[in-house]
């Protein structure tokens, strides 16, 4: 499957909520038709029934239009947003090959999870420009990890977000806080891993070498305790 065809597949998932609200409109459409030749009276006779006659279909053929230009737009707009995110790929990953490997990655890792490629993709790019290397096992653990939190996308790029400052100068327990808050125990898994107090994590956590061992720590952990959980709730779908 080359690139054409895996961004057609994106392109039908994410028309797939457009088709819901135009079917909502093509009701609405319907339910106002019926109303407009209730209100003008007469019979199919009548002058109001003529005009009732015309009414709908003038009224579903300018509906077909706009919703012929919506979906179309919409067509267009994920293919520039795909376009944007392969050229950042490209320019962060140093040259059109290794973004086009990079793309590769970011394809498999949407197909086995239930984030967009966007997310995906802008995951690949915020790790990369940080200096780390995205590394497939990593970012499945962090899929099964947020997989049983209450905000999975949330709990996704908190974790992103952590690995990429870690990287930058240190970690702090803001970043942290923000996983322990959507239900991850990570300061507990810190503490088992590295027996480190929560004080002590401040403390460690602030030089980049401090940062790098508890994000392999944590890693490790989340690994441990919500290995496959991705897997069982891609099953149950």
């Amino acid at each position: 499957m080359n690139e054409i065809d895996k961004l057609i597949i994106k392109i039908e998932a994410d028309t797939k909520q457009l088709k819901a609200e135009l079917d909502k409109i093509e009701g609405k459409i319907k339910t106002t038709g019926a109303a407009g030749g209730a209100a003008f009276g007469a019979g199919a006779g009548g002058l109001g029934g003529k005009i009732a006659k015309l009414k709908g279909p003038l009224i579903a053929a300018t509906a077909g239009f706009v919703a012929m230009g919506v979906a179309i737009n919409k067509v267009a707009q994920v293919g520039m947003q795909f376009e944007d995110l392969k050229d950042s790929l490209d320019v962060v990953f140093g040259s059109i090959e290794k973004g086009n490997e990079a793309m590769e990655k970011v394809f498999t890792f949407a197909q086995t999870t239930p984030f967009q490629i966007e997310t995906a993709t802008k995951a690949f790019i915020a790790l990369k420009s940080a200096g780390i290397e995205p590394s497939m096992e990593m970012l499945q653990t962090f899929a099964d990890t947020a997989s049983v939190s209450v905000d999975q996308l949330g709990t996704f790029e908190a974790l992103i977000r952590m690995v990429q400052r870690s990287a930058s100068g240190g970690m702090g327990l803001e970043e942290l806080n923000m996983i322990s808050d959507r239900g991850i125990d990570v300061l507990g898994i810190l503490g088992r891993k590295l027996n480190l107090t929560k004080d002590d994590i401040a403390k460690f956590g602030k030089s980049a070498e401090g940062a790098a061992i508890m994000v392999e720590a944590l890693t490790e952990g989340l690994n441990e305790t919500f290995g496959g959980a991705m897997e069982t709730k891609m099953d149950n779908l």
